[in-house]
């Protein structure tokens, strides 16, 4: 059993009292004086009346311009988050049709799908760091952006811990760089509430040092009805910032409880604890059903970090940057399954006690310089990265099963396993990488080109099943950027790899039992087109991804009772291909749009036969071949600070297993919302209302491994309030 204390939020907040600092990340290619003065900026220079971010920062490549980016880059702002009360990462992907989110809404974790690859809650880069993210979900209460570039991209990031190939999710902490004294405070209709603060000042004879201290902690019955929820984060970000040298250093405590209740994953075409099997789709239940009323879970994370940078001349700079997290969680965490075996709906379910801890540390450092051959730009960046993880985890998670219940009127009488899992230690995992990269310039930079490559080496070991390897790959990547016809329009191309870990079989029915299989290089070929003037942002993107993976194949080693029945091999190949349209900006004053589309084609391509079926050809299930999303933003004439808002989510129909034969019916989720900016008694203060899924669609939103369905969250009122002094 874990006991966790109840002073990590105090420590964690002391730690970062007695240093100096800012963001974790040290990946800035330019040294900044930062800037006290605050300007209005008027809206047409926005870009979707600011909530999306014309720079952001990718990692190796520090902080470029989105339209100079040879990538599908997306940079949603700290003011999408606000004014769409965005609790989580999450949520603030859910603008992007390129992402699909493939855990319960209201999960404590959050795991995502970009361009038709895996991209788990362990895959989301702090400040451009992986590892340094807080366990399962992200707050985005301590966030000034988050960004995501869709594909494959070893380049920026390395490899993921996790594996995720889809893409690189980065959120990028807040920083003092401005003078802010903020409280605020919101409520759901299930009777959630949550207040925070956020307090930023500059200091000394040149504003050179920086703090900035927020705070959030809520409680109540959230999104599942009975589900009561804890949560409570504190976070301080320093620095120390001259023309020279810029020192950083962050800390943050995030714990999340939860008693109660969970959202769960619904099975179809699966036998049943009766054997019973039901192959077809039914009806999705109400959004806010609690089929495990008993349930309780917890989730810590604590993170310190310190960076810093220093300009030589203003053509080099040297970085470095450490940070370390320690993460756990206990209870139910994952696991919820309900088997749906007959059309009226009875199903037998099982959940999971767990328990887990973790310690992380990442460091980096590197050197760039920036030079001319004659009429060419050059930016040449070398960086070495370091990340190790030691993880102790359940050796069998303990299990608790329902013999009846049923999907539109559960049972909800069982309790919590009572046995507590036995924890032992399990990773020892160290991943070196060393990057370089040359970023190129011509013609008044008309033509760029980006080529580099990262050699990454990784050495893992798993203690409890006694396996593990060494391996090394080398990911190259070159990218390009044209723009034919002046500053607004760039036309792009590139060739990126990323790297995910070798699996190691486990299964002694398996011929390759206990085999490891060398890490699998994913390659993708893009290319788009980016379009800015004003307000106005589009992006459009052709691409091709091609994920090399593990399959099984029935076999006999012709042996009596050995017990043999299959074969795993690394021939396994799935590709996916996609048009993508991101658009956004001002139709006319007072009225601003923003809006993405998807098409995407996921097959595999290469697959084994398993029970005499194979699945060679058929679409990835959870894939839906067409997404949508449009938000319209409206400053309403003669109310002066009111503006109405709607978004707009269409999923097409997916598949729910790997067989192609069944299917999850396609929706449209409408959200409305509206919000008031006055004064109090001279104080700056914004009324936020917000309806999501207005009209209470009872849905499945989409799949968690194959055959299981993920139940759509329900209708919520969210209310909200902001002061800032």
């Amino acid at each position: 059993m874990y006991n966790f204390a109840k002073t990590h939020l105090v420590r964690s907040i002391t730690l970062v009292l007695l240093g100096v600092g800012g963001a974790t990340s040290a990946f800035a290619a330019d040294t900044t004086v930062l800037e006290t003065i605050e300007v209005e900026v008027p809206a047409e220079k926005q870009l979707a009346n600011g909530k999306l971010k014309a720079n952001t920062d990718l990692g190796a490549l520090g902080n470029k311009k989105i339209v100079d980016t040879p990538f599908s880059v997306a940079a949603y702002s700290e003011k999408l988050i606000e004014e769409q009360q965005a609790t989580t990462v999450g949520e603030v992907l859910r603008n992007d049709a390129s992402v699909r989110i493939t855990t319960n809404q209201g999960h404590l974790n959050e795991n995502f799908n970009i361009r038709g690859f895996d991209v788990n809650h362990d895959d989301i880069a702090l400040n451009g760091m992986y590892g340094m993210a807080p366990y399962g979900r992200v707050p985005t209460e301590f966030l000034d952006s988050v960004t995501v570039l869709k594909g494959p991209n070893a380049l920026v990031a390395g490899m993921s811990p996790a594996g995720g190939v889809g893409g690189v999710v980065i959120a990028k902490t807040k920083r003092a760089d401005q003078q802010k004294t903020q409280v605020s405070a919101s409520m759901e209709d299930g009777g959630f509430y949550q207040s925070g603060f956020d307090v930023s000042r500059r200091f000394g004879a040149e504003k050179e040092f920086g703090l900035r201290v927020n705070g959030a902690y809520g409680q109540g019955e959230h999104i599942i009805e009975g589900m009561d929820d804890k949560h409570a984060s504190g976070a301080i970000a320093a620095d120390y910032t001259t023309d020279k040298l810029k020192l950083n250093f962050d800390a943050y405590a995030v714990r999340d409880d939860r008693n109660g209740g969970s959202p769960a994953m619904v099975a179809f075409g699966v036998k049943d604890a009766h054997g019973h099997t039901y192959n077809g789709v039914l009806a999705a239940p109400k959004g806010d059903t609690n089929y495990f009323k008993n349930l309780e879970g917890h989730t810590d994370s604590e993170f310190v970090g310190l960076s810093g940078e220093y300009a030589f001349t203003p053509d080099l700079n040297v970085y470095a940057g450490v940070g370390h997290i320690d993460k756990a969680y206990s209870g139910h965490i994952f696991g919820t399954r309900l088997v749906v075996g007959q059309a009226d709906g009875h199903a037998t379910s099982q959940y999971y006690r767990t328990g887990s801890s973790e310690s992380i540390t990442s460091a980096n450092t590197g050197i760039q310089y920036k030079f001319n051959t004659g009429a060419v730009k050059h930016a040449v960046n070398v960086r070495a990265d370091y990340l190790t993880k030691e993880t102790d985890q359940h050796v069998a998670a303990t299990q608790e099963k329902i013999n009846s219940t049923n999907l539109y009127d559960p049972d909800t009488t069982v309790g919590m396993p009572s046995a507590y899992p036995v924890v032992k230690p399990n990773l020892d995992n160290k991943y070196t990488s060393y990057t370089v990269s040359d970023q190129i310039s011509m013609m008044d930079d008309k033509l760029q080109f980006i080529v580099g490559a990262r050699y990454q080496d990784i050495d893992t070991k798993n203690l409890q099943k006694k396996t593990g390897y060494q391996d090394d790959k080398i990911s190259p990547s070159l990218g390009v950027v044209v723009k034919p016809f002046g500053e607004n329009l760039s036309i792009y191309a590139n060739y990126v790899e990323g790297l995910s870990e070798g699996v190691t079989v486990n299964n002694v029915a398996d011929a390759n039992n206990n085999v490891t299989f060398a890490p699998f290089q994913t390659k993708q070929y893009e290319l788009g087109a980016k379009y800015q003037t004003g307000s106005w942002l589009n992006t459009f993107a052709l691409y091709q991804i091609e994920k090399p993976s593990t399959m099984s194949s029935d076999y006999s080693d012709g042996i009596a009772g050995s017990g043999v029945n299959q074969i795993t091999t690394d021939d396994a190949e799935t590709r996916s291909r996609g048009i993508e349209w991101a658009f956004s900006g001002e139709i006319y004053q007072g009225l601003s749009l923003m809006g993405s589309m998807a098409y995407i084609d996921a097959e595999y391509i290469k697959a084994g036969t398993k029970n005499g079926v194979n699945n060679q050809g058929n679409t990835v299930y959870g894939i839906p071949d067409f997404t949508a999303t449009l938000g319209l933003d409206y400053a309403v004439p003669y109310v002066d600070g009111l503006n109405v808002n709607a978004r707009a989510n269409y999923v097409s129909e997916q598949y729910l297993n790997e067989t192609n034969t069944l299917k999850l019916p396609d929706y449209t989720i409408l959200d409305l919302g509206a919000r008031y900016k006055t004064q109090l008694g001279g104080v700056n203060t914004t009324f936020l209302a917000n309806i999501d899924n207005v009209t209470d669609e009872k849905y499945w939103e989409g799949t968690f491994n194959s055959g299981y369905a993920l139940v759509g969250g329900p209708r919520t009122y969210k209310v909200g309030v902001t002061i800032d002094f």
